[in-house]
């Protein structure tokens, strides 16, 4: 089964527990769970890194430890929400002695506390095999903005701009298995300046992990839209030349958002925003380029 096809299957079958379940006011298919506790809404997420799906054997455990909390952390950026905590899973390899089981926790630990996530929990097992992947799972709370609230990738309007903070393309640097996707920086602040600038604005919101044209072809059919994006536009990291890596590469984790009216050029903390299409009605998400439509779904990271 494809990624696509094991996420739609999920989502399809959570759409009743809103319903069923009062506490739940967003469940699977966005990048947090939204539920309500009290007077409190937060926002729920959980990822996890695989030795040689998400890092490279030989990548220190400092870095491991760090992609970890900060692709949840990114998560609650993504929906401009503020961390709260978290807790984690480790399976670790029947090899690792007690000082690196150490030098894991300690990591992910500090990095935790870098985001003000501080690590509360969490268990650990040991792996059957010394040939089994490291593995890193991270679980964080996060709380809703305190004026926008949640910001869902699903409220996309006919009419709205495309914008996508900083640049995108070769994070992953497949020579070196060393890169960006080992040390981004979540957009935590720019996450929540858009809220608080933009406001009701700010229709849609999401985080690059999978790559822009398969991300942003989710946010089109979670709203209902289609949404058209110029090649052009699309900003690039240094060394990326071709349109289709920024848009296909994936492990970018920069927020690509929906929102009407003026946005500007920068975020307050000096991240660029360009804006690389427009939302209009229909369904799915092209690319285009020298008056040629490509169908943006396809270009991005999946998990088989």
């Amino acid at each position: 089964m494809r990624e696509e096809e094991l996420l739609a299957m999920m989502t399809a079958r959570s759409r009743d527990l809103p319903a069923r379940f009062g506490q739940v006011l967003t469940g699977p298919g966005d990048d947090c769970a939204v539920v309500q506790i009290g007077e409190q809404r937060l926002l729920l997420t959980v990822d996890q890194v695989i030795e040689g799906r998400h890092f490279r054997r030989n990548t220190s455990l400092d870095l491991v430890a760090r992609k970890a909390a900060a692709r949840s952390i990114s998560d609650i950026a993504a929906m401009a929400g503020s961390p709260v905590c978290m807790v984690a899973t480790a399976a670790l390899k029947p090899g690792m002695d007690q000082a690196e089981a150490d030098a894991l926790y300690m990591a992910l630990k500090e990095w935790a506390e870098h985001w003000e996530c501080p690590l509360v929990g969490g268990d650990t097992a040991t792996l059957a095999s010394a040939n089994d992947p490291l593995m890193l799972t991270v679980t964080a709370i996060g709380r809703v903005h305190p004026v926008r609230g949640a910001v869902l990738r699903s409220g996309a309007r006919e009419g709205d701009g495309i914008y996508v903070t900083g640049s995108l393309g070769g994070s992953f640097e497949q020579e070196t298995g060393l890169g960006r996707h080992l040390t981004f920086e979540p957009r935590l602040k720019e996450a929540a300046w858009l809220a608080s600038t933009l406001g009701d604005g700010l229709h849609a919101m999401m985080d690059l992990s999978d790559g822009l044209g398969r991300d942003a072809d989710r946010m089109a059919r979670a709203s209902g839209v289609r949404m058209e994006m110029d090649a052009s536009a699309i900003p690039k990291n240094p060394g990326v030349r071709d349109w289709k890596r920024a848009a296909g590469d994936g492990e970018d984790y920069e927020l690509l958002f929906a929102a009407a009216g003026n946005v500007p050029a920068r975020t307050e903390s000096g991240v660029a925003i360009a804006k690389i299409g427009v939302v209009v009605r229909g369904e799915g998400c092209v690319i285009a380029e020298d008056g040629k439509l490509m169908d943006a779904g396809g270009l991005g990271w999946e998990h088989r």
